[in-house]
């Protein structure tokens, strides 16, 4: 094994100063970015997301050397824009207030350049219903604004910052299964797959992008984890506490519990506590 990188201990890193996610998004994981950090092994080569979403946990932790990846390319498009020209995005955020006029003109949009691209899915996912991203079989974002139109948009410091931390990352736009083979004895793999959380038949907000993740593709999933703790890749792995789903993954993972405030549902008033396995390999 190559010399690891050596992360700070958990409690350094929770009372350093923490950076949030640039991006709102629904089964973020910074609720619970403390219980993954005290969760974290001392070390690892590399730092990696296959399915980044807002990654909360990499913007706490600021790892020196990463790869996030996802599915959803104007997630990644946005950071890849954030990362290599942070000043114009801003100055182009800054432009902009909270409209609905403007957030259903936008939704209907389609720009093909990056900053413009990028640019959309800042203002879409600012105002968007609880922070969902989701799009419907035709690839087409379809959330509804939300009920609040803050008056503060962006945070220049926090969007600079998270330009700096980006600029240590390789970002690439594709799924789980083509991140997990690239990575190598040593490396870290943080898994936080989609899953509903109500809404049970309407497959909840689990499709990200014009394909939904389904029950294959999570024995799928159990079966790249399986790999990955053959190659000596150390992964952990985040999930909704349910028997179906938990049962697919190999007993021989560790399974710790958390228990937190539901953040999306049908309906506002249905939101309740709910329990949140993070497994691991080491």
């Amino acid at each position: 094994m190559n010399s690891g990188h050596v992360i700070d201990t958990p409690e350094l890193r929770i009372q350093a100063d923490p950076l949030r996610p640039v991006v709102r998004w629904a089964g973020g994981k910074s609720v619970m970015v403390n219980e993954l950090v005290s969760l974290l092994p001392p070390k690892w080569n590399r730092y990696i997301e296959p399915m980044s979403g807002g990654a909360a946990l990499f913007f706490h932790v600021r790892p020196s050397r990463a790869v996030l990846a996802d599915i959803n390319s104007d997630l990644i498009t946005y950071y890849s824009v954030l990362r290599d020209n942070p000043i114009e995005l801003i100055r182009r955020l800054q432009t902009l207030t909270a409209s609905r006029e403007f957030y259903y003109a936008l939704r209907e949009s389609r720009p093909r350049g990056r900053i413009q691209r990028a640019v959309r899915f800042a203002y879409l996912n600012r105002l968007a219903w609880n922070g969902l991203y989701r799009v419907n079989r035709e690839g087409r974002f379809n959330v509804p604004i939300g009920d609040r139109l803050p008056a503060a948009m962006w945070s220049e410091a926090n969007l600079l910052r998270a330009s700096a931390v980006l600029g240590k990352a390789r970002l690439v736009n594709r799924d789980f299964r083509a991140t997990a083979r690239h990575a190598v004895s040593g490396d870290f793999v943080f898994f936080d797959p989609p899953y509903p959380r109500g809404c049970r038949e309407q497959v909840g907000f689990n499709r990200y992008a014009s394909d939904v993740f389904t029950i294959k593709d999570h024995l799928e999933l159990a079966d790249v984890i399986t790999d990955m703790t053959r190659r000596s890749v150390q992964v952990m792995l985040t999930l909704t506490e349910a028997d179906h789903l938990e049962e697919i993954y190999p007993r021989s993972l560790h399974r710790n519990r958390f228990e937190s405030k539901a953040l999306i549902a049908c309906n506002g008033s249905a939101r309740r506590n709910v329990t949140e396995l993070i497994l691991t390999n080491y």
